[in-house]
């Protein structure tokens, strides 16, 4: 047994070489992928940040937070204009006396604009659903009682929102988001 261990070989140049050029192979097709990789890094944590600022909206809509100690008559939302592709408002839906549960342009009080462009470069909101160009999405308290509004659909059951990137077309992620509380990124 012993014997058998004092007669083998060790390692032949030639196996050293094979080693060495599989792992410089491998570092060299990580290295050229490298910007792809960042963009789909960049596209997927964008898309779920968007759906922890929804999941954050919900949870507003459901304490029923008070602003400027009055709680908002239509509770809060998340509203997106596609003229501006690379931002979306959190809002109190605080129009009115009677709430309309839809983003209201300086009337509605903004508790937050977020830029996507500000946390990576060339990532852009793509799409809501086909062919939309804004979208509310509001929580009112105390259940919270969801409502979708996207102009020219009365009464959608869903929406989802297309993250994309400039530097890909073909590179995108889908945050979902159904009347029932659901929110899913896919």
């Amino acid at each position: 047994m012993f014997k058998d261990l004092f007669n083998e070989k060790g390692t032949t140049l030639i196996e050293i070489v094979a080693v060495i050029s599989i792992i410089t192979l491998f570092s060299m097709i990580l290295i050229a992928d490298f910007p792809q990789i960042i963009r789909q890094f960049a596209v997927s944590r964008s898309a779920y940040k968007l759906s922890q600022d929804i999941r954050k909206v919900a949870d507003l809509g459901l304490s029923g937070v008070q602003i400027d100690g009055n709680s908002p008559k239509g509770g809060y939302g998340l509203y997106i204009d596609l003229s501006d592709n690379e931002q979306y408002i959190i809002y109190a839906d605080n129009c009115s006396d009677t709430p309309n549960f839809e983003y209201n342009d300086g009337c509605d009080f903004v508790v937050e604009t977020i830029k996507i462009s500000e946390q990576q470069a060339g990532i852009y909101i793509k799409r809501i659903n086909e062919d939309s160009s804004s979208a509310s999405i509001n929580f009112t308290p105390p259940s919270p009682k969801i409502t979708i509004t996207i102009p020219g659909i009365t009464d959608p059951p869903n929406i989802y929102i297309v993250i994309g990137s400039s530097f890909d077309d073909g590179l995108e992620r889908t945050v979902f988001v159904n009347t029932s509380g659901l929110i899913e990124v896919e």
